[in-house]
C-alpha cells in the first residue's frame, strides 16, 4: 500500500520519539520534495535526528512532485508541502484506477 504523508503527522511524531507508530503499520511512507524543506531537517530542531534515521534506512522516501496548473491552484489555499501531498495522492489514486 503506498502511504503518503503531509508534514504534520511526520514533524509530530518524530518530535515525541513515536515514528515507530506509523512504521510499524506501514512499509514506506513517501513524502513530496515540499514537506522534506516543510520539515527542516538539516537544522538542529526537536525530531529533525529521527526523520534523517528515517530517511537513511529509506523508510522514509522523498518523491519528486511535477509543477502542473493543478499544483498551483491547491498552493493558493495550502502550504507547499500539504498542496503536493494531495496532488500526489490523487496522482497516485489516478495512476491504479
Amino acid at each position: 500500500m503506498l502511504v503518503v504523508s503531509n508534514t504534520s503527522a511526520i514533524l509530530n511524531l518524530a518530535i515525541i520519539d513515536r515514528l515507530s507508530l506509523i512504521r510499524e503499520q506501514f512499509t514506506t511512507i513517501t513524502i513530496p520534495k515540499g514537506v522534506l524543506e516543510e520539515l527542516r531537517v538539516g537544522e538542529n530542531l526537536p525530531g529533525s535526528k529521527k526523520i534523517l534515521e528515517a530517511l537513511d534506512v529509506k523508510w522514509l522516501q522523498v518523491e519528486e512532485v511535477q509543477d502542473s496548473a493543478i499544483l498551483r491552484i491547491l498552493k493558493r489555499e495550502l502550504d507547499a508541502g500539504e498542496a503536493e501531498a494531495i496532488l500526489n495522492d490523487f496522482l497516485t489514486i489516478s495512476c491504479l484506477s
